[in-house]
């Protein structure tokens, strides 16, 4: 028997909408139909120029006691309509639903019952089924468990239809208004150390899918979390800072593709892009240069003599010809940890692989990966790129398809397949003492098929040797 939670557990909800006045009426009686009555709503108009405003304003006769319209004359973005919604709300639980989507009728009914069951619940979230833009059902997303299936946290609730505990949103200052994106990451990680989390193991709204979709914008998203997790890695520094060793293995050519370091790209040199980027890391202590040519750690001198590139150092990994083909990653590291105990007498906190070949690695992205490695108290940190296209195994009876939800554009949490794009791997030093390269507990950064391009052949560059 459900308890009857009465008049003590009132709880906001609130709609932001901008130029989706075609689903808000949808959307907004999916809350009129709860079973769980105790509830107020709060319509936010983004300064829409679509029929927003005229359904707002119909719904508010409906229900005048109970629905509120806010009309902005200018957009001013999730984050501050949160805060503005915070300041306002009267219920102690407070939820946003996004004027597209809709709930079950029984959502905020299990969300409630399951947060009031547990005082030291800060925050609920369940599972959704995703729709196509007519709102046709296409498949459910089962969330992983946080804390239990994913200790690391690295896949938060969804932003929206999260079940907030009001007076923890307001103890950790509610949204940072500066960051220009939010998709449930940010609250995450300031609530995760300071309430308890519940799910829901069934769906308890409906999510649409199109082209409009805020959770398409992926190149904003990755940059908002990049935010995020600076923040955080912030206020961690106290009076030590970890020493961070960023390595960059150079060979100077390939089969099909010589004089790689001095090859341009976008007007500067693999080599020298290379080594400012790490050097303008912020995390990064020193960066060093590791070849086996002595050609190539002459043109990186010449370079920092010329002030093109910041001073670093250059490492000769034993004569050419000696340790021929591929060096294996954790050796280049190794070599690289041994150097540094050689100037300074200890080995480094960290050390970070940097391929050359990733033109388009951002300090920020370096600097992401540091903070994920402490704030996530991983063994070892990688950069991926998320596989978009569905992919198969060799199974018995042939192949078997390891991510059946892309043939449908979807990407199910249980179904995400990555693979590490190159561009990164950050690993502490007592790891890679242990005898292996990543460890047992993995963290990664994702970044974008654009960021994760690797110039590998001359024709990559233009050239027709």
């Amino acid at each position: 028997m459900l308890k009857d939670f009465g008049q003590s557990c009132l709880v906001t909800v609130y709609v932001p909408c901008r130029n989706y006045g075609q689903y808000l009426m949808q959307c907004v009686e999916s809350v009129l139909q709860q079973l769980y009555k105790n509830w107020e709503l709060i319509i936010i108009d983004e300064a829409s120029d679509d029929e927003t405003a005229t359904v707002a304003d119909a719904l508010h006769r409906q229900e005048p006691d109970r629905i509120t319209i806010l009309h902005n004359a200018e957009p001013i973005g999730l984050q501050k309509i949160a805060n503005r919604v915070l300041g306002m709300a009267k219920g102690k639980y407070l939820m946003r639903l996004d004027a597209d989507d809709w709930l079950d009728e029984c959502a905020l009914l299990l969300m409630v019952a399951k947060i009031e069951s547990n005082p030291h619940l800060g925050l609920v979230y369940g599972n959704y089924f995703y729709t196509d833009p007519e709102g046709r059902i296409l498949g459910m997303e089962r969330r992983y468990r946080l804390g239990q299936e994913d200790r690391a946290g690295h896949l938060p609730p969804h932003g929206a239809c999260t079940l907030f505990r009001t007076r923890a949103l307001k103890a950790v200052g509610g949204y940072s208004e500066d960051i220009n994106a939010q998709d449930g990451w940010e609250l995450w990680y300031k609530l995760s150390n300071r309430v308890g989390v519940a799910s829901l193991d069934m769906p308890v709204f409906y999510y649409r899918q199109h082209g409009k979709s805020l959770s398409r914008d992926f190149t904003r998203l990755l940059s908002a979390r990049a935010q995020i997790f600076e923040r955080i890695g912030s206020g961690l520094e106290g009076s030590y800072t970890p020493t961070c060793v960023a390595v960059i293995p150079v060979r100077e050519s390939y089969p099909g593709f010589e004089g790689v370091p001095y090859r341009e790209f976008e007007g500067c040199s693999l080599l020298e892009r290379a080594i400012r980027v790490a050097s303008a890391a912020r995390r990064v202590t020193q960066v060093m240069v590791s070849s086996e040519s002595q050609s190539v750690l002459d043109a990186a001198a010449r370079l920092e003599t010329e002030g093109r590139v910041s001073a670093h150092w250059r490492l000769l990994r034993g004569k050419p010809g000696d340790t021929p083909g591929n060096v294996p990653i954790r050796d280049i590291m190794l070599s690289t940890g041994e150097y540094h105990r050689d100037l300074h007498g200890t080995y480094p906190d960290v050390v970070i692989f940097l391929s050359i070949h990733a033109v388009h690695r951002s300090a920020e992205h370096i600097d992401k990966a540091m903070n994920v490695l402490r704030i996530t108290e991983s063994d070892s940190v990688v950069s991926v790129q998320e596989e978009r296209e569905p992919l198969f195994s060799h199974g018995q009876d042939g192949l078997n398809l390891l991510n059946p939800g892309r043939f449908n554009d979807l990407a199910y949490d249980r179904e995400r397949l990555y693979r590490f794009n190159g561009a990164i791997l950050a690993t502490w030093w007592e790891v890679l003492q242990t005898g292996t390269l990543l460890g047992e507990k993995i963290g990664y950064i994702e970044m974008s098929p654009d960021d994760s391009l690797q110039i590998k052949t001359a024709a990559m560059l233009g050239d027709h040797d």
